[in-house]
C-alpha cells in the first residue's frame, strides 16, 4: 500500500463553498506510520481573510504567495494514491474538493479514501473532547504552533501513529465507532481507505487556470 498523506488546512473562513484555502501542510507516512516527507505552502486566496484570529495569517502574509491553481501540480504529487488523513476530515477534504472545482480540476476525493483522526479518537483514546489539542493531550502528544497547517498535520500524524500502535495491541475504547454523520467505523478502517485511495484515477494537474474571482 502507498500509505498516507496527513493534511491540515488554514482557510479564510469556515464555509468551504464561500471561503478559500490559505495554507496547506502535508506529512507523508508509509503504511507503517513511518515518515516519508513533509511539505507546506501559503496560498493567495485572492479574497479577504476573515479568520485571522484563528491562525494569525494576514492578507499581507499571502500577497506574494502562489494561487491554489499554481500549487496544484505539486500538491497532487503528495496526495495521489494515498489515503487522505485529517483531524475532522470532512472539513479539510471538503475544502480541497471545492478548490478543485474552482480551478476546473476533474477530481473529487471520496469519503471512502479518507481517514479522520478525530472520529477515530473515540475508538483509540479514552473518553474526552475530540478537538485536535484535546485528543493530542489524551494521547500524550505535545502540540506546538497550533493552528498552523504543517504543525497541525504533524500532530494528526502523531495521532495516527498512536492509533496504529493501539490497533496492534488490540486496544479499543469504543467499537465500532458511530460518526457524527451516522456512519460506522470499524477497527483499522485506514486499510480500506488506502485500498480505495490506490484505485483513484488522479488527473495530471497541469495548466489549470483559477476560476475564482477576486472579492
Amino acid at each position: 500500500m502507498s500509505g498516507f498523506a496527513v493534511i491540515d488546512l488554514e482557510t479564510t473562513g469556515l464555509n468551504a463553498r464561500t471561503e478559500s484555502i490559505i495554507e496547506v501542510g502535508v506529512v507523508l507516512l508509509n503504511s507503517a506510520g513511518n515518515l516519508e516527507g513533509r511539505w507546506t505552502t501559503l496560498i493567495n486566496p485572492r479574497r479577504a481573510i476573515q479568520a485571522q484570529f484563528i491562525h494569525g495569517i494576514s492578507d499581507d502574509d499571502v500577497t506574494s504567495s502562489p494561487t491554489f491553481a499554481q500549487i496544484l501540480p505539486e500538491l497532487v504529487t503528495h496526495l495521489e494514491f494515498r489515503a487522505i488523513v485529517a483531524h475532522n476530515a470532512v472539513f479539510d477534504v471538503g475544502f480541497l474538493n471545492e478548490e478543485f472545482k474552482r480551478v476546473g480540476f476533474p477530481m473529487s476525493i471520496p469519503d471512502s479514501a479518507t481517514v479522520c483522526t478525530m472520529e477515530l479518537s473515540k475508538m483509540y483514546l479514552p473518553a474526552g473532547r475530540h478537538s485536535l489539542d484535546a485528543a493530542a493531550q489524551r494521547a500524550g502528544i505535545s502540540v506546538h504552533n497550533h493552528h498552523r497547517a504543517l504543525a497541525d498535520a504533524e500532530t494528526a500524524a502523531e495521532l495516527l501513529r498512536v492509533y496504529l500502535d493501539a490497533e496492534k495491541a488490540g486496544t479499543h475504547y469504543e467499537n465500532p465507532v458511530h460518526t457524527r454523520s451516522g456512519g460506522e467505523l470499524k477497527p483499522a478502517s485506514w486499510v480500506d481507505a488506502q485500498i480505495r485511495a490506490a484505485q483513484l484515477g488522479w488527473p495530471i494537474a497541469l495548466n489549470f487556470e483559477s476560476r475564482q474571482l477576486p472579492q
